[in-house]
């Protein structure tokens, strides 16, 4: 049974409530003094994170590491092969997958979440050290599932951003960034025959950081993420309404005062077994270029020097002038000579990373561990009970997840598993804990051999599962393999 907390103290003649008297007992929420706590219990990233329990924090390679650790737009992975290099990320979840769920997990499922479906969208570029990154997740809801043909409909739309900057240090073996989250929610509405109307608009941003170590050649990474608590008030409400107690609401939904994101603190390791190596030397192709040039600007500067010393010895203006038109000649020829050998070598330097990467053994077995701590909220609820506007309290103390993941890839070249397990706290007072387990795999589905300024890539389909009691979420997605 679910530990009823106290009741709401009523005041009358005050049409909002105080922050102390919001006590949270299941009863419909009549004030506007509380906060939304958008608190994920259940991992909702991209698919590999997912899969690997999200325990990402001290892997964060690629664009699916943008949520999970600001440093990572400036981690180069194995496979990246030019000083300028880049990533995007598309990937669709459905967490109510099976209707009526406890997707806050506080004991009971009685809500039930209608066209509730989770997507993340966001890239990221790296420039040699620097690396900037952009990654939103979403989730919708319809509001008004029972609408008939001639009713308003309505959704709601909640978001988180990170927009975050990495630089790497000591030749790519420490990783630094920092930058913002967001946060939003927005209820629209949309009557029959007549565009889309705003109701409600929250938004909010706060700092983040983070750090991850890879020494060069070794089996191990370490990482760690800090996020300051991001408030989010409402920025454009002029379409709410206020009812015979003075409560101002969007969509028949009582306002909170703000969207809060709890603060968060998340450290973690990652461990790498087999012969694949985890912290490859990154060869920067841009310096990898710039010798080659360089050698190249010596031997003109060489050349150079002997025609002035040539043509000083040459006492003789007609015939020094035409030594010198000879040279001229001459040096056209071996500079046209020369930029073609370099367009070559750049080719060979770039045929000889894909090489050293593709020969790699790809027999390994990644074990990533991590545990997040997230901070307590004041005067909040949950996102379910906000939508079923139904008080009670969440968020009155700080918890910590423990996370474990493990990857691999047993058919060498066209499978990749993995699996891993969490302990989701429970954010309401005197509920239990429960434990998920996560599934995954990606599929080498068919490769590309390149067109244009479209490089050669080969490309897999991915897909996921996260099942808890009283809780299950089933996602695919369509990328590159490597």
């Amino acid at each position: 049974m679910l530990r009823r907390l106290g009741r709401f103290l009523p005041f009358v003649g005050l049409p909002l409530l105080s922050s102390a008297a919001f006590a949270g007992t299941g009863d419909p929420i009549r004030t506007n003094d509380y906060s939304v706590e958008l608190v994920q219990g259940p991992v909702l990233a991209p698919l590999r994170v997912t899969g690997l329990a999200g325990a990402y924090a001290a892997y964060a390679e690629g664009v699916d590491g943008l949520p999970v650790n600001p440093a990572s737009p400036a981690v180069r992975a194995p496979n990246s092969m030019h000083e300028i290099d880049w990533d995007l990320a598309f990937s669709l979840a459905f967490p109510a997958t099976f209707g009526s769920t406890d997707f806050d997990n506080d004991g009971k499922n009685g809500f039930t979440y209608e066209d509730f479906v989770f997507y993340t969208l966001g890239g990221m570029i790296q420039v040699g050290p620097l690396g900037v990154g952009v990654l939103g997740d979403f989730q919708r809801y319809n509001l008004t599932p029972n609408a008939s043909g001639d009713s308003p409909r309505s959704s709601l739309t909640l978001g988180r951003l990170d927009l975050i900057g990495g630089w790497a240090f000591l030749d790519n073996q420490l990783m630094i960034g920092g930058g913002a989250r967001g946060a939003w929610l927005d209820i629209s509405s949309k009557p029959p025959g007549q565009s889309t109307q705003t109701l409600l608009s929250m938004v909010g941003f706060a700092p983040e950081a983070g750090m991850l170590i890879r020494p060069d050649y070794q089996p191990w990474r370490i990482g760690a993420t800090f996020r300051a608590a991001v408030d989010a008030p409402a920025r454009q409400d002029s379409a709410v309404v206020v009812d015979e107690l003075g409560v101002r609401r969007a969509a028949s939904l009582a306002i909170p005062r703000t969207v809060h994101l709890p603060w968060e603190l998340c450290a973690g390791f990652a461990i790498q077994l087999g012969p694949r190596p985890l912290n490859p030397r990154w060869i920067d192709p841009g310096a990898q270029e710039h010798d080659a040039r360089e050698r190249m600007l010596r031997s003109r500067e060489a050349r150079a020097d002997a025609r002035a010393a040539e043509l000083a010895a040459i006492r003789d203006d007609t015939a020094r002038a035409r030594r010198a038109e000879q040279l001229d000649r001459e040096e056209r020829y071996l500079l046209e000579q020369e930029e073609r050998r370099l367009d070559g070598l750049e080719e060979q330097m770039l045929a000889e990373r894909r090489a050293r990467y593709w020969n790699w053994p790809r027999e390994y077995i990644l074990v990533v561990a991590e545990a997040l701590v997230v901070g307590p909220s004041s005067s909040a609820v949950s996102l379910e009970s906000f939508l079923s506007q139904r008080e009670q309290v969440a968020g009155e103390r700080a918890t910590v997840t423990p996370r474990l993941g493990f990857e691999g890839e047993p058919v060498v070249g066209w499978l990749k598993t993995r699996f891993g397990t969490y302990l989701e706290p429970s954010r309401f007072a005197g509920r239990s804990a429960r434990q998920h387990f996560t599934f995954g795999f990606d599929i080498h589905t068919f490769d590309f051999k390149g067109w244009g300024f479209l490089a050669p890539a080969s490309y897999r389909i991915s897909a996921m599962a996260d099942l808890a009691p009283r809780y299950e979420n089933l996602g695919a997605s369509f990328g590159a393999w490597y």
